[in-house]
């Protein structure tokens, strides 16, 4: 008769330890699954929702050369080496496919400001917005 007590207290108290374990497996995925949310939302909002790195009032204006042959990479690299741009890598390659400007930029010298998005850069860098730009000039 005692070991019939030992075996019902111990199949409770592994029923309850499941128990446990399985709302500590449903909290995880609901946090996994709210984390992965929170960083798609932000990664969609800094690719579709661009923003200048400075304001019209503090903007500076900044020469960069593109060469031939240049990838999104070095593109990349440049502009933020130069400060024209605070995004990640991830963010600007997006931002580049989707601009319809990808393939397209063409090799030269550029004006770019730090007041302009990265799809007005590129537009720039693609021959799209040449004013006030050293070959328009010429």
């Amino acid at each position: 008769m005692t070991r019939k007590k030992s075996d019902a207290g111990y199949r409770a108290a592994l029923t309850g330890a499941k128990g446990i374990v399985r709302l500590l497996i449903y909290v995880c995925v609901a946090f996994m699954i709210i984390l992965a949310g929170k960083n798609s939302y932000s990664f969609g909002y800094n690719v579709f929702c661009q923003k200048p790195v400075a304001s019209q009032a503090k903007e500076q204006e900044v020469t960069v050369e593109i060469r031939t042959g240049m990838d999104g990479r070095e593109i990349y690299n440049l502009l933020s080496e130069k400060g024209l741009i605070d995004e990640s890598i991830w963010v600007f390659e997006v931002q580049y496919l989707f601009s319809g400007y990808h393939g397209n930029l063409q090799a030269g010298t550029y004006y770019l400001k730090t007041s302009e998005t990265v799809n007005e850069m590129l537009g720039i860098l693609a021959g799209v917005n040449t004013e006030g730009q050293p070959q328009a000039e010429e």
